[in-house]
């Protein structure tokens, strides 16, 4: 799923491009938003770290999770809990520093190129392990929340047709709505799934 829309993604920005506002111009817009539109702005490059709350929890979480739930499709648990904490950094360097046309070390593409490799590698992952997490016998979790995650990465394409667009208002929500439903709804099933788990089980019976 996650490669798929990636690639449905790339598609449909690969066709607006012809007709797509300059990238000075958005970032000339961004920068007045800064000013015209501040807890937007604010909102948008808090939820940046949103990815290292999911990363921080789960890593927590991790002795309190069934087997199953201790691992992912691509890697084990503690290596995702990690890549998910290094995305926030990431993200931040390039969404709420680079995109904002603040100078960065190195080079914006060098951010940019970084920050969606892995966010796609991530969401790919998530994904997968979506559907293996929520088969799993051992999940305590409400059913709903595996489709819900899969169906919340969607919010990346309007975030995308609107950046190319030169959109740069709803740019703004809806990247934020990218970074924050996909982790609340993963934040939720981890703490469901936690409070559920053999070592809140073991708490108990102590």
């Amino acid at each position: 799923w996650g490669v798929i829309i990636c690639r449905r993604i790339a598609a449909a920005a690969s066709a607006a491009a012809s007709a797509a506002p300059s990238l000075e111009h958005r970032t000339a817009q961004l920068r007045k938003l800064e000013a015209s539109r501040p807890r937007l702005v604010f909102a948008y490059r808090a939820s940046c770290f949103a990815y290292s709350a999911t990363g921080a929890v789960y890593a927590a979480c991790l002795p309190r999770l069934p087997t199953a739930f201790r691992s992912t499709v691509l890697c084990g648990g503690g290596w995702f809990a990690a890549a998910l904490l290094l995305q926030g950094g990431l993200s931040f360097m390039n969404d709420a520093v680079a995109t904002l046309g603040r100078p960065v070390p190195f080079s914006r593409r060098l951010w940019q190129t970084l920050d969606r490799l892995l966010a796609c590698t991530l969401t790919a992952n998530a994904a997968a392990t979506a559907r293996v997490w929520a088969a799993s016998a051992e999940s305590t979790a409400h059913p709903a929340l595996a489709p819900a995650m899969v169906l919340s990465f969607l919010t990346f394409i309007p975030s995308r047709l609107c950046e190319v667009w030169g959109r740069m208002v709803p740019f703004l929500a809806w990247h934020s709505a990218w970074h924050y439903v996909p982790n609340a709804i993963a934040l939720a099933w981890i703490l469901q799934t936690a409070a559920g788990g053999p070592g809140a089980g073991g708490a108990e019976a102590e």
